[in-house]
């Protein structure tokens, strides 16, 4: 009776997802009643209605998260996500806000992370109810609007007193089941940029977010000299970087303007990723800039670069349940004489918090970078043999006959954020994902299989009265 209630919601659900899709909730500069700016309020206030008009309670918590629930009891189980997105960066073949349907697929910034998975969790509840299901303990979709900023949205939550799940788990990431989650500590750093000599830079931007690899950074360099800016463009011609990597440059009147493209990643897999900013200061140096604008790019070159495991940082580490210490420049941009860039670190979950950030301060005030900015959330690790750990199990292998491992990753999810939750899903093994990349989709067949996922764990979390 479930499956068949979720099919029959196909159409409904999929439409529900292009219109999520369809409002830019990209974190912006807070108003009034909009801590996170207006997109994602905009977001939290469709869904809560969205949900009202499906027959859930909700809540709108303090105008940064939301939740929708049915079913009694004195505990709760729930199904955490977001419905803030990261900015839709470049290189788009469709509307990024359009959610549009094409080739079996919706298309659109924030399909996949995460507002799909929100909605499709508000299906799968209401599919459990209307199937007539009677269930031990309430069924709460939570909704906030600051993931990819930091999460203060699920942290001002818990600090307000809601209620906080026996068991739960965010459709955030993949499956099989995330068990364990790294740290993260994510500096803003800075270092003087005063120009000096007749070359200079006079703009320097480029990135959309702390945990996005750098695809693209754009520098305005002046320079009253013909042969010097004909120097650059030619030099900007010649340059061959990364595979994947471009470098184009335009020459108007007293000013050359360079644009450096790498390829970007999510901030947890900077390996897959270019960073452009490497990029351009491997030109850069062989501009030859003079003072703190060349001393610049030549301490970003000696201390990141091309590196994404932090190792001239002094932070390089390992161990056999995450992996690897990461390391990401998201953002870097430049005013009134000095330069800041972004470095978001995912650090393995056996490590203290303190073995990264004591060695990279240090080495930050060995080199003169002084830290404009910091933020951190622990490492999340839940047992195998939990009983969350063991109901997914056993729902994943009876719904896709795949052995059920468990999964460390460098994502930070809200599973951090409060006890008794995990990230599961939605992404299955092996798939190509475009998760904070450019033309983000997901098929509608795996979005029916997550809804019939989603909606047999929340019954076994729950669990069915006798």
């Amino acid at each position: 009776m479930l499956s068949e209630k979720i099919d029959a919601m196909k159409d409904e659900l999929v439409a529900a997802i292009q219109e999520a899709v369809r409002i830019k909730s990209v974190g912006g500069e807070p108003s009034e009643g909009a801590p996170y700016g207006e997109g994602p309020r905009k977001c939290l206030d469709w869904t809560l209605a969205f949900a009202e008009q499906m027959g859930f309670r909700t809540k709108n918590v303090d105008n940064v998260a939301g939740w929708a629930e049915m079913g009694e009891g004195d505990e709760m189980v729930a199904l955490l996500g977001h419905l803030d997105v990261v900015p839709e960066g470049k290189g788009w073949t469709v509307d990024p806000w359009g959610g549009e349907l094409k080739d079996g697929m919706v298309w659109g910034r924030g399909v996949l992370d995460n507002k799909g998975p929100v909605i499709i969790g508000l299906f799968a509840a209401k599919a459990i109810f209307d199937a007539g299901l009677k269930l031990k303990r309430r069924v709460r979709v939570i909704f906030g609007t600051n993931e990819e900023q930091g999460s203060k949205c699920m942290k001002r939550y818990v600090e307000l007193g809601e209620d906080l799940p026996s068991a739960g788990f965010t459709p955030d990431a993949e499956y099989p089941i995330i068990h364990a989650e790294k740290g993260i500590v994510t500096y803003t750093v800075s270092l003087p940029f005063a120009p000096s000599g007749e070359m200079k830079i006079t703009s320097l931007e480029g990135g959309v977010a702390a945990n996005v690899v750098m695809a693209e950074v754009t520098a305005v360099i002046e320079d009253s000299r013909t042969e010097c800016r004909q120097r650059i463009t030619a030099a900007a011609s010649a340059w061959k970087g990364p595979e994947g990597s471009s470098l184009s440059s335009d020459d108007d009147g007293s000013r050359v303007t360079l644009v450096m493209k790498g390829h970007p990643a999510h901030g947890s897999t900077p390996e897959k990723g270019i960073n452009a900013l490497a990029c351009l200061a491997d030109f850069m140096a062989g501009l030859k800039l003079k003072g703190e604008q060349g001393e610049f790019f030549s301490a970003f070159s000696r201390l990141a670069g091309f590196e994404t495991d932090g190792k001239s940082l002094g932070v390089a580490m390992a161990d056999e349940v995450s992996g690897p210490l990461t390391a990401c420049v998201g953002v870097v941009k430049a005013e009134k004489d000095r330069v800041s860039f972004t470095i978001n670190m995912r650090y393995p979950v056996t490590a203290k918090e303190e073995a990264v950030t004591g060695p990279i301060e240090e080495t930050f005030r060995k080199n003169g970078l002084a830290v404009e900015k910091v933020s951190k959330a622990n490492p999340l690790y839940m047992p195998p043999e939990s009983r969350l750990i063991q109901a997914l199990q056993k729902v994943y292998t009876e719904e896709t006959g795949q052995e059920a491992t468990l999964l460390a990753i460098g994502g930070g999810t809200y599973a951090k954020t409060m006890p008794n939750v995990v990230a599961f899903g939605p992404v299955f093994p092996g798939q190509d994902y475009t998760i904070h990349e450019e033309d983000e989709r997901w098929s509608v067949e795996d979005i029916m299989k997550n809804a019939h996922i989603m909606a047999k764990v929340l019954v076994e979390l729950a669990q069915v009265r006798e």
